[in-house]
């Protein structure tokens, strides 16, 4: 039995002992003695645990506030950086289309597994593009560098076309 079954048995005895004697007391003063010690001991065995707990040699209060280091993990510091990569390659394919370039294959090229995630390279792919026949007369590899600088900071030569 764990020391928690233990503990709730000993208060739920506890209790029952001075129910049942409360029963069998006649009223008066000697009623309201015997009360009181009955509360008395109810709340020793509540706190006893707490009591055990703090008197353990082992226990050290300092452990409790020691600043403990955080450890993050490669992966999930890996799939959030996927995650955002994969978004802003939605994002910025969305506002291709929006402006009349369709079928532009943008990628990313950038180390996930660090904390802060910065794009090295952005790749365009060129070769199944389609203009919309409203946008006859752009500059294509200029508007695609400028919908890709609305959503990545990086620098101008770091943005590679494929045609």
């Amino acid at each position: 039995m764990s020391a928690i079954s233990i503990w709730i048995l000993s208060i739920v005895g506890v209790i029952v002992l001075s129910v049942v004697v409360d029963l069998v007391m006649p009223n008066g003063s000697t009623s309201k003695f015997i009360k009181n010690i009955f509360a008395f001991v109810i709340v020793i065995v509540i706190i006893s645990p707490i009591v055990s707990f703090l008197s353990n040699k082992n226990l050290v209060l300092d452990d409790f506030f020691k600043e403990k280091s955080i450890v993050v993990q490669d992966e999930f510091i890996a799939s959030i950086n996927r995650q955002l990569l994969d978004k802003t390659e939605e994002d910025i394919q969305k506002t291709l289309k929006a402006n009349g370039i369709n079928n532009v294959q943008v990628g990313f090229s950038a180390d996930i597994f660090q904390n802060e995630l910065k794009i090295e390279q952005v790749s365009v792919d060129l070769s199944q593009i389609v203009i919309d026949e409203k946008f006859p007369h752009i500059n294509i590899k200029t508007s695609i560098k400028d919908i890709i600088f609305r959503f990545v900071s990086i620098e101008e030569s770091k943005i590679v076309f494929y045609e």
